[in-house]
C-alpha cells in the first residue's frame, strides 16, 4: 500500500511540476486576488514640466520647423526610426529618385520617410532611441507643452543673439525661419 501511495505522489508531483514549468516557459503568470488591484492598463506617466520640455527638446529645438514637425512626428515610431535608419545605412548606394523610390515602397510612416532624406538626424535618433521614444511620447501626450518648450528655446536663443531669423530659401520674404508654431 505504501509503495502505491509513494507511486501516486510522485505522478501527481511530475503533473505539478510540469504543469508549473508550462507556465513558466510560456510566460503564463497565476492571477491571485492580491494582484488584481494592479491588473488593467498601464497608467499613463505624469506629465513633464516646462523645464523637463526644454530639456528634451533642446537638441532639436532650433532646427526649421518642417524639420522640427518630422522629427517629432517621427519620435512616435521609435521602432520605424531604428528600421529606418539601419535599412539608410545597409542601402548607401541609393541616391536621389532610386532612394526616393526605395524609400517610398517601405511601410514606415511618411515622417519616418521624410526623415531618410536628412541621413545624421534619422541616424541621431537611431542612435539615442530612449530620448527619442520620449521625445514621441511627450509630443502624443502633450503637444501643446512641447511646441511652446520649442517657441522658449527660440526665443532663449533669439534674446542672446545666437539665433538670426533669415529668408526663407523658397524666396518668400514673408516666410521666415524659425517661424512660430
Amino acid at each position: 500500500m505504501m509503495q502505491n501511495t509513494k507511486k501516486v505522489l510522485s505522478v501527481a508531483l511530475t503533473v505539478v511540476l510540469v504543469v508549473a514549468s508550462a507556465q513558466i516557459v510560456n510566460g503564463a503568470q497565476t492571477s491571485s486576488p492580491a494582484a488584481a488591484p494592479n491588473a488593467g492598463p498601464p497608467m499613463e506617466t505624469a506629465p513633464q514640466t516646462a523645464a523637463e520640455l526644454q530639456a528634451l527638446v533642446a537638441p532639436i529645438a532650433l532646427y526649421p520647423d518642417a524639420l522640427v514637425a518630422q522629427i517629432l512626428a517621427a519620435a512616435t515610431f521609435p521602432d520605424q526610426v531604428a528600421v529606418a535608419a539601419y535599412w539608410l545605412e545597409q542601402n548607401k548606394s541609393l541616391t536621389g529618385s532610386t532612394l526616393m523610390q526605395a524609400v517610398d515602397a517601405q511601410s514606415w510612416d511618411a515622417s519616418v520617410k521624410a526623415l531618410t532624406q536628412f541621413p545624421s538626424v534619422l541616424d541621431n535618433l537611431s542612435q539615442n532611441l530612449t530620448w527619442t521614444s520620449s521625445l514621441g511620447e511627450a509630443y502624443h501626450n502633450q503637444q501643446a507643452d512641447v511646441m511652446t518648450a520649442i517657441q522658449t528655446l527660440r526665443a532663449q536663443a533669439k534674446a542672446a543673439g545666437n539665433l538670426k531669423t533669415t529668408p526663407h530659401p523658397g524666396g518668400n520674404p514673408t516666410s521666415t525661419f524659425p517661424r512660430q508654431f
